[in-house]
């Protein structure tokens, strides 16, 4: 039989909780019709001890050790593992329709064709949610799926290969096609939360090094940090509908003072003055209000969003 591994790097529970849920209801179903035998595996790519197996059934679980010590090495470590496909799934990206990814499957009938790419990157292929055809990607040079560096002697106008970009053009240039959805068809079957977990690693980091006022600092200056403290509060909304538990806890236990509370992030939004970048947000803004709503309706409840920004 025909074997599909979902993968994902995971470092918080909660997250992958929430992950987890839509995996096993929409996405493993909808494949398993296809006479596919299924595995999903789920790394810890820290905080190991605090994912309780008991809440994720039907989940392998792989920890960080020689050959895969981070999340980058997970993606090539993974590769070698016993399947036929592999769908590489990012921890905050979300298939709200499950038999639409199942029916792509369908374009592998085509040997030239590698990978499915559901969320594009600028609109070219991304390791997002990648659906790839192990058979293609092995026999490229390691590290397959590792960012890198080109021309760097002439830096910055060197190149910067975001993960599985290299894999991607490699493929390409050898005659292979890699199937990619633009961002707003995939828009309609998924829903995809950039830098959650990012925001929530790099404020571990930023307070262990420099302290409280030197990740404030940083959130305030950055578009993406702001939009994904945001969207930290729309999970947390969801997942405490859901499971009854604050999301994102500090180690005080604050609901988000993991990432950024809601009156931290009131704050640097208060103090900002350029009407564009305000503008830039309240749209961004929208549309993640509109994707949680969409999940939070995929579980037949209503959520209660607080309001950040006059008129959204």
């Amino acid at each position: 039989m025909t074997r599909l591994l979902i993968a994902s790097p995971h470092r918080y529970p909660d997250l992958a909780r929430l992950w987890h849920r839509f995996v096993m209801r929409d996405l493993v179903p909808a494949f398993t019709r296809l006479h596919l035998e299924v595995e999903v595996n789920i790394f810890c790519d820290a905080n190991a001890g605090e994912f309780r197996r008991e809440l994720f059934p039907g989940i392998c679980f792989s920890a960080s050790g020689p050959g895969m010590r981070d999340f980058m090495e997970f993606y090539d470590g993974t590769l070698q593992r016993t399947c036929d496909f592999l769908l590489f799934l990012d921890a905050d990206t979300f298939f709200l329709d499950g038999e639409w990814a199942a029916s792509q499957f369908e374009a592998f009938r085509d040997p030239r064709v590698a990978a499915i790419s559901f969320v594009p990157r600028k609109g070219a292929p991304a390791i997002f949610a990648l659906l790839c055809r192990v058979e293609s990607y092995r026999p490229l040079v390691a590290p397959v799926f590792a960012c890198r560096y080109e021309f760097p002697e002439i830096w910055p106008e060197g190149i910067n290969l975001q993960p599985g970009d290299f894999a991607a053009r490699e493929l390409l240039r050898s005659g292979y096609k890699i199937v990619n959805f633009g961002a707003e068809e995939a828009g309609q079957h998924i829903a995809n939360f950039r830098g959650t977990t990012g925001i929530r690693a790099s404020r571990e980091q930023i307070i262990r090094a420099a302290g409280e006022k030197a990740f404030q600092k940083s959130v305030a200056e950055d578009r993406a940090c702001l939009v994904a403290a945001y969207d930290n509060v729309l999970l947390g909304c969801l997942y405490e509908a859901l499971c009854g538990e604050a999301f994102a806890c500090d180690e005080a236990g604050v609901a988000l003072g993991g990432s950024m509370t809601l009156a931290e992030l009131r704050g640097a939004l208060e103090d900002l003055r350029d009407g564009k970048f305000l503008e830039e947000l309240r749209e961004r803004f929208q549309l993640s209000r509109r994707n949680i709503l969409r999940m939070a309706e995929r579980e037949g409840i209503a959520l209660a969003i607080p309001a950040l920004l006059a008129n959204g």
